[in-house]
């Protein structure tokens, strides 16, 4: 029996935000989050009851201290982060706004601790203890070193008959389309289930028509299991097999976008294993919507709340 039902390696930060509608050049005092694709996922994850490991690597300071307490308080393991005093730990400064006005990131994690690893400080049979491996598009983006080992992890997992999940997770501030597609398109063909948005569809691979049309070109391509889209706010749809399958969204109010397409990948994740694609596209509307009701990049969310939510219950408030 494996001792982890996930695995997944990649950065995680420490998040600065302002109060809703304030600019950095006049705010006082800033919101202090922990957020990473990767780690967002593993938190839900194990929030939903999985037995779920993270590796990367951290500054021992407070910084890097924090990120590991975090995680570990909701229930992640990490006891194979590798410390260092060397480098540093990534920050992101958000500007939290409303329309017209987008938000705003700004990026600080140049030279990271995770930027400086080397592929000889991972322990890739680590892998054979999980059912599955979660990867996503911006650690390779992250350093040559990064490219490396989430290369090695990938084709160990696909030589050890480890199943593993790929979100594409394009970010224009790291790299350009061309660069990304070059890259990445290595890493969807060697994942059985593959996450991507609409607009990455079209951003990188500069796919257009319908979401049938562009699904059933990425499938022809990369021959995925299975190829989850989501689409904004008409909910996701998926591929698999020549079947289309499409998810209606939940009814949200957001107070926090950031980090839901994370929720919807570990509940697509968590109902797939459950019910196939169609608990899959449920279960991850579901998380995803949970998740605009929280700030910060975590999904903050019991199993119950969310069975609650996919049973069409709940009140405005609880007493």
């Amino acid at each position: 029996m494996k001792l982890y039902n996930f695995i997944s390696f990649g950065e995680t930060m420490i998040r600065l935000s302002t109060h809703p509608g304030q600019r950095l050049e006049q705010c006082t005092s800033l919101n202090v989050y922990v957020g990473g694709s990767e780690s967002n996922v593993a938190v839900a994850l194990a929030r939903l009851g999985w037995k779920v490991l993270w590796i990367s690597k951290l500054v021992d300071n407070p910084w890097g201290r924090r990120i590991a307490h975090e995680l570990r308080f909701h229930g992640v393991d990490v006891s194979q982060v590798r410390w260092t005093s060397q480098g540093r730990v990534g920050v992101f400064y958000l500007e939290v706004s409303e329309e017209p006005r987008p938000s705003q990131i700004i990026y600080d994690r140049n030279h990271s601790a995770i930027a400086l690893m080397t592929p000889d400080e991972i322990d890739y049979n680590l892998l054979t203890q999980g059912e599955l491996l979660h990867l996503s598009g911006i650690t390779p983006a992250l350093s040559e070193n990064c490219y490396t080992i989430t290369s090695r992890m990938m084709d160990f997992a696909r030589d050890a008959g480890i199943k593993t999940s790929f979100d594409l997770n394009y970010r224009s501030r790291l790299w350009f389309p061309e660069a990304a597609e070059r890259v990445l398109s290595g890493f969807c063909a060697r994942a059985q289930i593959l996450f991507i948005t609409y607009n990455d569809a079209r951003t990188v691979f500069k796919l257009t028509g319908s979401y049938e049309e562009i699904l059933e070109r990425l499938m022809e391509r990369f021959k995925c299991e299975v190829i989850a889209m989501t689409v904004g706010a008409e909910g996701a749809v998926a591929l698999q097999e020549g079947k289309f399958f499409r998810g209606e969204p939940f009814k949200a109010k957001p107070i926090e976008r950031l980090g839901g397409g994370d929720a919807f990948n570990a509940g697509f994740l968590y109902g797939y294993s459950r019910g196939g694609v169609p608990e899959g596209l449920r279960y991850g509307n579901a998380l995803a919507a949970l998740k605009y009701s929280i700030p910060g990049d975590m999904a903050f969310i019991t199993r119950e709340e969310l069975e609650q939510v996919l049973a069409g219950g709940g009140s405005s408030i609880q007493r």
